[in-house]
């Protein structure tokens, strides 16, 4: 797959409701040991535990999506795109940005997700 590709199918898995594909999405585009954190915790490392967090996340947030608003910047096997979370009423409840790493296969191995905008000096 390709780095668009990647990212695609991981902020595809963010949407997926069915967990059949949402697995599928997660095994092309997630390391097998990959860590995912934000400012509401860690997850702990692996495809499951990941695919676990995401449903927990349409718990909270029925009818939201994920929406890529960059195209991914890559250097030295570190990543960095921005996404907004839309509400089902078509409102934007925040813009976010994450950094991340890919492994040696060129899945996720890390992602670090960060809410909203930098603070002003």
């Amino acid at each position: 797959m390709t780095l668009d590709e990647t990212v695609a199918a991981y902020c595809s898995a963010w949407n997926e409701k069915d967990e059949a594909a949402r697995t599928a999405l997660l095994e092309q585009s997630w390391g097998d040991d990959g860590v995912y954190e934000d400012p509401m915790g860690v997850v702990p490392p692996g495809r499951a535990a990941l695919h676990a967090h995401i449903a927990n996340f349409h718990q909270g947030y029925p009818g939201a999506r994920i929406v890529p608003t960059s195209k991914t910047d890559e250097h030295h096997g570190k990543i960095h795109f921005t996404w907004r979370l839309i509400l089902p009423d078509g409102s934007v409840a925040i813009d976010g940005r994450d950094f991340g790493e890919l492994d040696a296969t060129g899945r996720i191995a890390h992602i670090v997700g960060f809410f909203g905008a930098p603070a002003p000096l």
